[in-house]
């Protein structure tokens, strides 16, 4: 039950990006979209927070006295928020999906090795980084590069090679971030209470953007556009990711945890993808080529996490 729980966390990212590019449509501006998204999740967030430690504000002098860096957790979230919502009309969800995977990957070991951010060090033996090396392989055949490609989104040539490596970089700080919020998080002595200050950060810096950049400016002042309720759900579904990641971890194993979410947020990335969200409604059959490599992909996470 509690793997079903880890892998249901994990669909979270791709539904949530499915409904924050929705949100997208009406506002006319992805920083836009971001922001309200963003304030439902602090508003979420806190309530959570407050129905489990019985507290709506964390200990702020606790948090101001961690290193700088502490605090980056907020601007890493808003670049994956953000990212994806760009990236997933562009790209479709199972690329939105899996690229990011490898940037989690490649910054994990890095973090492991060199005990990034007060993180203990771990050795990166040749074991894992063979298990790096089968990532990239598996995701060259969800790409199905060499191969004709089946129908993955919208951008061509030079723009879909510079959109894929910002997914890359978008999961190489969604790594970072989890580095971050676990050292806030041990420090505050409550997960949650980390996530929580997380999300304000990010909602703070995206008002700051809202206010100096002149298109997500724009947009606001003009009002949303009608739209399906649902579409105000992405910042629900946020802060119930960051919260279910926090219970779980615990209960789980760091590993186990991710790897499970890692299933359940491919599974739905591909859900989607064959049900034409995110892709104009053409929907995309996978090819046996491309779950094999899906599988393939998961094999080599496993194998970084656990060995």
């Amino acid at each position: 039950m509690l793997l079903l729980l880890a892998m249901l966390v994990g669909a979270i990212v791709p539904v949530q990006t499915a409904i924050n590019t929705r949100l997208r449509q009406s506002v006319g501006s992805p920083i836009g979209a971001t922001f309200l998204s963003f304030i439902i999740a602090v508003v979420a967030a806190s309530a959570i927070a407050f129905a489990v430690a019985g507290e709506l504000v964390p200990d702020m002098a606790v948090a101001a006295a961690q290193p700088w860096w502490a605090w980056l957790g907020g601007f890493m979230g808003v670049m994956f928020i953000a990212g994806n919502i760009v990236l997933f009309p562009q790209l479709g969800p199972v690329q939105t999906v899996i690229l990011p995977i490898l940037g989690q990957v490649i910054m994990g070991l890095l973090i492991d090795q060199f005990g990034l951010f007060e993180s203990p060090r771990v050795a990166v033996g040749a074991l894992r980084l063979l298990g790096a090396l089968i990532v990239v392989g598996g995701i060259v055949m969800v790409l199905e590069i060499g191969r004709r490609p089946t129908l993955h989104g919208t951008a061509q040539g030079a723009t879909l090679w510079l959109l894929r490596g910002f997914g890359v970089v978008m999961g190489m700080g969604s790594a970072t971030q989890t580095a971050v919020n676990g050292h806030l998080g041990r420090a505050l002595g409550s997960p949650i209470q980390a996530g929580q200050i997380s999300l304000v950060v990010g909602l703070v810096l995206l008002f700051a953007m809202a206010l100096l950049m002149p298109g997500p400016r724009q947009a606001l002042a003009g009002g949303v556009a009608p739209g399906p309720w649902w579409m105000w759900l992405g910042g629900l579904l946020g802060a119930l990711f960051v919260f279910g990641g926090a219970a779980l971890s615990p209960l789980l194993g760091t590993g186990t945890t991710v790897i499970a979410a890692l299933v359940g947020n491919i599974i739905c990335g591909q859900v989607l993808e064959s049900l034409g969200v995110g892709t104009g409604g053409r929907r995309s059959v996978p090819t046996a080529y491309r779950l094999v490599g899906l599988a393939v992909v998961l094999v080599g996470v496993a194998m970084v996490r656990l060995l």
